[in-house]
């Protein structure tokens, strides 16, 4: 792990920006679509995750699953991301629009 880069991306996300990012992962044979952020507001951190099978992104609103979880410590916020596979040094500012 990049110390430095992780140091770089929580003392981001302290100040209020917002950082994620996305991937496409193969499970079962079939394509998924995933999408990731953290952002602190009100002194709660908030992780989103969204995810879909890429055949079905014509009809996100049916097949798309989102979620977000909020923690009050952000170590705990990087640990949920750790324990889903999530490899939070891809994690960089988001272009366009804001996912939560």
């Amino acid at each position: 792990m990049d110390n430095i880069l992780i140091k770089n991306l929580l003392s981001a996300i302290e100040k209020g920006n917002v950082r994620g990012c996305d991937e496409i992962k193969e499970i079962n044979g079939e394509c998924y679509f995933f999408q990731y952020a953290l952002k602190k507001k009100s002194g709660f951190y908030s992780t989103y995750l969204f995810y879909i099978i890429e055949s079905k992104m014509d009809v996100i609103e049916d097949y798309g699953i989102e979620q977000i979880k909020k923690f009050s410590d952000i170590i705990d916020a990087v640990n949920y991301f750790k324990s889903l596979g999530v490899n939070i040094e891809q994690f960089s500012s988001i272009k366009g629009n804001l996912p939560f």
